[in-house]
C-alpha cells in the first residue's frame, strides 16, 4: 500500500510538472491574445486605484460622482500614455543616431585608461568601432524603432478598450457570482478571493507607478545637473524599467552612464553622477518603497528572481515587468486550496498566506 502511494505521489508530481510546462508553452504561443487582456486588466486596476485616491480629496467626491471621476481618470490616463508614446517617437531617432558618436567617446576614454597601465588596447576598441559602423545598419534600426512606436499607439488603444470593458463588466460580477455560487459561505469565499487579489494587485500597481514617477523625476533632475543629453528620455526609461524587480532600475542606469562617459569622459563628474543615481535607486528601492508597499506582495526574494526569469522567458520585457503581480496572484489563488496551499507557503517570504476561512470584510452588495 505504501509503495502504491509513493507511485501515485510520483505520478502526480510528474503530471504537475508536465502541466506547468504545457501551460508555459500555451502562454508563450498565445501571448498576442493574452498580453493585451492582462495589460487591460492591470490598467483597469490602475484607473480604479487613481479614482479611489482622488475620491479622498475633500469635497471632490461630493461634487464629482463616481462615474464622472472614473471617466476623467480614464481620459487623463489615456492622454498621458499617448503623450508618452509620442515622446518616445520623438526621442528614439536622435538617441539611436547619437549612439556611434558616444561609442567613439567611450572608446577614447577606455583607451586612455589602458594607456595609463601600459596596456595595448587601442586596436581592440578600433575593431569594436568598425563592428558598430560597418555591421549595424543604423537607418534600419531607426526605422524599426519608429515602426514599433507606431504599432504601440494602436496597441495602447486595444489595451484601453479592454480596460474600459473590464470596468464595465465589474458592475455585473456580483450577479454572476451569485448565480454561480448560490451557497452563502461559498459566495463569501469567492468574494474574499476576489477582494484579496484585487486589493493586492491594485495597491501594488498604483503604489509602484507613483514610486516610479518620483524616481524618474529625481533622475531627470540629476541628469539636468550634469548637463547630460537626452535627460528626459533616460529618466522615462529608468521609471519604466523600475517595474522590473531588483535588476530593472540598475539595467536602466547602464545606458545613461555609458552616454555620460561618452559625453563627459572619465572625470569626477561621471563619478558623482553615478553616486547620485545609486543613492536615488538605493534610497527609493530599499527604504521608501518597502515602507509604502508594506507586505502587499509577501513573496520570497528567491521566488521573485525565479518568477522574473520565468515570465521574461515566456513574455519577454512585458513578462519581466508583470512577474511580481502575476506570481502574487497565482500564490493567493493557490493558498485557498488544501492541495496547493503548501506550495503557496513556499512562495511566500514569511510563510504567512491568506486563509479561506477569514471573514470577508467587504462583500459586494
Amino acid at each position: 500500500m505504501t509503495e502504491t502511494n509513493s507511485y501515485l505521489r510520483l505520478a502526480t508530481a510528474c503530471l504537475a510538472v508536465i502541466a506547468v510546462i504545457a501551460f508555459g508553452w500555451f502562454l508563450n504561443a498565445a501571448q498576442p491574445i493574452i498580453i493585451p487582456i492582462v495589460l487591460g486588466a492591470l490598467l483597469a486596476f490602475l484607473m480604479d486605484g487613481i479614482s479611489r485616491v482622488l475620491a479622498r480629496i475633500p469635497y471632490y467626491s461630493a461634487v464629482v460622482p463616481s462615474w464622472l471621476r472614473m471617466t476623467l481618470t480614464t481620459v487623463v490616463l489615456f492622454v498621458v500614455l499617448t503623450g508618452l508614446i509620442s515622446f518616445f517617437a520623438r526621442n528614439l531617432d536622435p538617441v539611436v543616431r547619437a549612439i556611434p558618436a558616444y561609442v567613439s567617446g567611450l572608446s577614447v576614454a577606455v583607451s586612455e585608461i589602458a594607456a595609463r597601465f601600459d596596456v595595448e588596447f587601442e586596436l581592440t576598441w578600433q575593431s569594436v568601432d568598425r563592428l558598430i559602423f560597418d555591421n549595424i545598419d543604423v537607418q534600419w534600426l531607426i526605422r524599426y524603432t519608429l515602426n514599433s512606436v507606431s504599432y504601440s499607439a494602436g496597441y495602447l488603444a486595444l489595451v484601453f478598450l479592454y480596460a474600459v470593458l473590464f470596468l464595465i463588466e465589474r458592475e455585473s460580477i456580483a450577479v454572476k457570482v451569485a448565480a454561480i455560487t448560490p451557497d452563502e459561505q461559498s459566495r463569501q469565499d469567492v468574494w474574499h478571493t476576489i477582494d484579496l487579489i484585487t486589493d493586492q494587485i491594485g495597491t501594488y500597481f498604483t503604489t509602484k507607478t507613483m514610486i516610479n514617477v518620483v524616481l524618474g523625476l529625481i533622475c531627470w533632475l540629476i541628469f539636468q545637473m550634469f548637463g547630460l543629453e537626452f535627460a528626459a528620455f533616460f529618466a522615462v526609461t529608468t521609471a519604466i524599467f523600475n517595474y522590473i524587480p531588483y535588476v530593472g532600475s540598475w539595467i536602466a542606469m547602464a545606458l545613461p552612464m555609458l552616454f555620460a562617459v561618452g559625453q563627459l569622459g572619465l572625470s569626477w563628474n561621471v563619478f558623482w553622477l553615478f553616486s547620485l543615481l545609486s543613492a536615488a535607486q538605493f534610497g527609493i528601492g530599499y527604504f521608501w518603497e518597502p515602507r509604502l508597499m508594506g507586505r502587499s506582495m509577501n513573496l520570497s526574494p528567491v521566488i521573485v528572481m525565479v518568477s522574473l526569469a520565468s515570465w521574461a522567458a515566456i513574455w519577454g520585457l512585458i513578462g519581466a515587468i508583470l512577474s511580481v503581480i502575476l506570481t502574487s496572484g497565482i500564490m493567493t489563488i493557490m493558498s485557498f486550496f488544501e492541495v496547493t496551499r503548501p506550495m503557496a507557503i513556499l512562495l511566500t517570504n514569511n510563510g504567512d498566506v491568506p486563509s479561506r476561512r477569514e471573514e470577508v470584510s467587504g462583500t459586494a452588495d
